[in-house]
């Protein structure tokens, strides 16, 4: 069986940089849509690659050992191609992206065209299952109104509703806000089943979190209330879909994935200072095989002298937590970023200069850092073996791919948003309103079009 590497990126209308929030009300400008689905669509893929060419990296252009301070490095940088499509003779894994295109939901296998998979309209969320048979998907009858939640399966057949506008509305009492609103979806790995929780939408700016948590039945449409108002928070289930991390503003627990077993508050911490309207929960990493996972605590002040980062491993079993290391650093606004396998951070640390930061990639305890540039700077993510990673230098669009073994390359165009699919590969959006295009890109730097999705907004969602 494959791993299956499940991603949710959103693209707004203008460029928000890691770390904000949009509160509910924001106009979410999103690039196409794109969960990648596991669907029964036969397509093939090869890769156009370069050969390399030596050249010293730029300023930010890559990594250097920080242990070595002044020195630089001779990469061997590939230059950007367009990929070819074409059958290959070897079977492999294909890539699937679920999207928004004009308000509707659709899928892309490439190098299949893309599907349209349901009529309806105003589309804004699209969350695709591990296996991609089901694409759940969430749009707003009224514009100032509760989402209604809706499911269709890969072939697009099947399209219904699992929760309605009113029964959203209905989870919770909207107490002050205006109406009650869905704030997160999540698949449950391994299953057909999907997390849900609320919050309160007001008029004006703001996100008020309603702490519960349910599950929905995306075949039978069942709901289940695994945990009242103020007694859950945002659920991190592990791979193997048996343990969740339970992640609130002050506190971490872990649970089994049915809410039983609760280890509360494994590890608690100050409320961080958002200076906005939302509070901060912190996000979590689990271990491949889901025997722990990690999280990093900021500092509660993130424009206070001297910031660090905590970094905490919690075993999923017994909710031990060990506190790792604490960092000297700026791990919030933008976010310190924890690979897959635990054992590399990405973060900021600043200089003497309060405008200039420079940004690393290091071991847990600081050691054998790579310094990836300064400025304006910073990590995104990691690829799921944490071997590869993304960063920006200059500017938040100009993204590059960074390796731990040294080298680096650079994404081609104007990134607004990136998302690993796999060790090598990821999907990266590009574009304007009306015009936008989601790419498929390499480690190696070659990149092809996926699709170019139609509509003022657009979300995508891929794995494989």
């Amino acid at each position: 069986m494959r791993t299956k590497h499940f991603l949710l990126i959103t693209l707004s209308l203008s460029f928000v940089s890691i770390g904000c929030n949009i509160s509910g009300g924001s106009v979410n400008t999103a690039l196409a849509a794109g969960h990648s689905i596991e669907s029964e669509v036969a397509g093939t893929l090869t890769e156009a690659a370069a050969a390399g060419t030596a050249v010293t990296l730029p300023i930010g252009g890559g990594p250097t050992i920080a242990d070595t301070p002044g020195s630089t490095t001779t990469q061997t940088v590939l230059p950007t191609v367009t990929a070819t499509l074409a059958p290959s003779p070897t079977s492999a894994p294909y890539i699937h992206v679920a999207f928004i295109s004009g308000g509707n939901p659709w899928i892309a296998v490439p190098p299949a065209a893309p599907l349209q998979l349901s009529s309806a309209t105003g589309v804004d969320g699209v969350y695709l299952s591990g296996d991609g048979s089901r694409v759940v998907y969430t749009h707003h009858p009224i514009a100032d109104g509760s989402a209604e939640v809706r499911v269709v399966n890969s072939d697009g057949t099947g399209d219904r509703a699992l929760l309605t506008s009113a029964q959203v509305g209905a989870l919770e009492a909207p107490g002050s806000a205006s109406y009650v609103d869905v704030n997160l979806l999540q698949w449950v790995p391994g299953t057909h089943r999907i997390f849900l929780n609320t919050r309160g939408q007001f008029e004006g700016p703001g996100l008020s979190r309603n702490d519960d948590l349910f599950v929905v039945d995306a075949d039978t449409g069942a709901i289940t209330t695994i945990y009242t108002a103020g007694n859950g928070g945002d659920p991190h289930p592990s791979p193997d879909g048996v343990k969740m991390a339970i992640s609130r503003a002050t506190f971490l627990s872990v649970a089994a994935i049915d809410g039983s077993g609760l280890h509360a508050s494994v590890i608690t911490f100050p409320a961080i200072i958002t200076y906005s309207e939302y509070q901060y929960y912190p996000p979590v990493v689990w271990a491949a095989d889901s025997s722990r996972f990690g999280v990093i605590i900021p500092s509660e002040d993130p424009f206070a002298a001297a910031p660090t980062g905590a970094i905490w491993s919690v075993d999923g079993s017994s909710g031990a937590a060990t506190l790792v290391s604490t960092l000297n650093g700026l791990f919030f606004l933008p976010s310190g970023i924890l690979s897959p396998s635990l054992d590399r951070v990405g973060y900021l640390r600043p200089t003497a200069d309060p405008k200039v930061k420079d940004s690393y990639v290091s071991a847990l305890d600081g050691s054998t850092a790579l310094h990836l540039g300064s400025g304006t700077t910073a990590v995104l993510s990691f690829a799921p073996d944490g071997q590869h990673f993304a960063y920006y230098v200059g500017s938040p669009s100009t993204v590059f791919i960074g390796s731990l073994a040294g080298g680096t390359v650079p994404v081609p165009g104007s990134v607004m948003r990136l998302a690993w699919v796999n060790n090598t590969q990821f999907v990266f959006s590009q574009g304007t309103i009306s015009s936008w295009t989601m790419q498929l890109g390499n480690i190696s730097g070659a990149a092809s079009l996926i699709a170019s999705p139609a509509g003022d907004r657009t979300t995508f969602d891929a794995n494989e």
